[in-house]
């Protein structure tokens, strides 16, 4: 009878060790999931957070950017323009500043700011909606915004390449040594904000009919390839079909080696018409001077049928230096017809191409003749500007296109392109011109 006791003994042991096994899995189960689950809290946090940082920094220096071009536009509509967009810009950078993990002294004073700029905006608007005029406070109102704006868009931009290198900006470093808070008289500055476009109406539509396609055959793959090695020549090898996509049109996708370069390129199944290229390798040293990879992207446009192309802007960037190209019919430059093409600052090479704009929009047009000259234009510039020039040009705006009168001018401290309205006189658009050591920009 001890010997069954015993065996009963072992029996319960072996039993609650196993239901100890069983509830020690079932908790690290559990605690496994929740886990997860924190994990995954903690992700959408971070994205969110991540999110409403970017488009903070993007709110804050288009604020900036409207309020330098209200110091010198010339035309109450485009102002009123401005304005409305301002305020709109200012609502969104409140709601996403309420998002950022930052306490309430950290962002008081720019909340605020933010606030107080959307009013004095709407305002404005309504004023000039109502007839009235700018007064001389108004100006000067204008000129502070303008200056705080771009100071506190630089310090932004600032604090995102520190967050963007890894640093936990938002993790109390803010409040606690209080040298980065977010008021934006904290830390002025006397240089504009990171800039957004590469040259004139380079952000222009990306979406619509493409009007050089239409009426054309689709292509099967081999005679895409076939195309493609055409367009890019005889250094063209080891070319592999990698898909098929559908943005912005319909194509096959391919990666190839071209000389030195590997490069990944897309070919339109309507009319097999070379629709990107990309580089996938690092260019290394600089060895050719700018001008020559200006002539180099030109004459590579015009051996493959691009016609009249006029140089627009270009930049450099890691040894690539980027050529914005606008067609030309008649002398009239036709920026929505626009070709982005890469050089490689090594040996001369083309080595991208974006021609999205030029095979959407380009056809022949019917130019009219303007109705107020080129005098007429130049005198409807604002006040606050000299004019540089003038030439005419066809600009998109919306789903609609205007001939315009381009041109340059100075505020004395810096440089603009104004657009009027060749048929109304109207000031269709105010740029503002940069140029740094990586080329001309527009914004």
């Amino acid at each position: 009878m001890q010997i069954i006791g015993d065996i009963r003994d072992r029996d319960w042991q072996k039993a609650g060790l196993v239901m100890l096994a069983m509830l020690l899995t079932a908790v690290l189960a559990f605690a496994v999931a929740q886990t997860r689950a924190l994990n995954a809290a903690n992700a959408r946090i971070d994205a969110m957070v991540q999110k409403a940082f970017y488009e903070t920094c993007e709110l804050t220096e288009g604020m900036a950017v409207n309020f330098r071009k209200l110091l010198v536009a010339g035309e109450r509509g485009q102002m009123q323009a401005l304005l409305n967009e301002t305020a709109l810009q200012t609502q969104g950078a409140m709601s996403d500043l309420a998002l950022l993990p930052l306490g309430q002294e950290t962002v008081s004073a720019t909340l605020k700011f933010i606030n107080q700029a959307g009013d004095f905006a709407r305002a404005l608007s309504v004023k000039l909606g109502n007839g009235g005029m700018l007064t001389e406070q108004d100006h000067e109102t204008l000129q502070t915004l303008s200056e705080t704006a771009a100071g506190f868009s630089v310090s932004l931009a600032r604090l995102l390449d520190r967050y963007e290198k890894g640093e936990a900006v938002f993790d109390g470093a803010l409040e606690a040594t209080g040298q980065e808070n977010l008021a934006p008289i904290t830390n002025p500055a006397g240089e504009y904000p990171v800039l957004l476009y590469d040259g004139p109406f380079s952000d222009g539509r990306s979406d619509g009919d493409f009007k050089t396609l239409e009426g054309l055959s689709t292509v099967d793959e081999p005679t895409a390839r076939q195309r493609l090695t055409a367009f890019l020549g005889q250094q063209v090898r080891d070319i592999e079909l990698t898909g098929e996509g559908s943005v912005p049109v319909d194509c096959y996708e391919y990666s190839l080696q071209m000389g030195d370069y590997r490069l990944s390129a897309g070919v339109t199944k309507a009319g097999g018409e070379v629709l990107y290229l990309l580089c996938d390798s690092d260019v290394g040293d600089v060895n050719i001077t700018q001008d020559a990879a200006v002539d180099a992207a030109r004459a590579f446009l015009l051996a493959r049928g691009y016609g009249a192309m006029e140089m627009s802007y270009m930049s450099l960037f890691d040894g690539i230096l980027t050529v914005n190209f606008a067609a030309v019919q008649d002398g009239v430059v036709l920026y929505p017809d626009l070709v982005k093409v890469q050089v490689s600052m090594r040996d001369g090479a083309v080595i991208g191409l974006e021609p999205a704009g030029y095979l959407m929009n380009h056809v022949q047009r019917v130019i009219e003749i303007p109705k107020i000259t080129e005098e007429e234009a130049l005198a409807r510039i604002g006040s606050a500007l000299t004019a540089e020039g003038a030439r005419l040009c066809v600009i998109p705006e919306n789903d609609a296109e205007y001939l315009c009168y381009e041109i340059p001018a100075t505020d004395g401290v810096g440089s603009f392109l104004v657009y009027i309205d060749a048929m109304t006189g109207v000031e269709r658009e105010l740029m503002q011109v940069v140029t740094d050591g990586s080329g001309s920009f527009v914004m």
